[in-house]
């Protein structure tokens, strides 16, 4: 898609810096999520589903991160899950 023409959206200071916060944390930045916000309103005819970063996703995140535990069977699971 060819970017050839430039949008100015007037906002609030603090608005535009912590939605640029969140978004650098969902690996977005403006330009992109602006775009993405267009694309869906034209593609769905109404305004989009809005993406957020939730506790769930940071859970989700945090776990991923974390290292594998191997475990032989159920019984050595639940003592694991026990002690924690």
């Amino acid at each position: 898609m060819e970017l050839d023409t430039r949008i100015q959206v007037r906002t609030s200071r603090h608005l535009k810096e912590q939605a640029t916060r969140t978004l650098d944390r969902m690996g977005i930045d403006m330009p992109t999520a602006i775009n993405m916000f267009l694309s869906q309103v034209v593609h769905d005819q109404r305004l989009p589903f809005q993406p957020s970063l939730t506790p769930y996703a940071d859970a989700i995140g945090e776990a991923e991160a974390e290292p594998a535990v191997k475990v032989r069977d159920v019984d050595e699971l639940m003592d694991l899950i026990d002690c924690a």
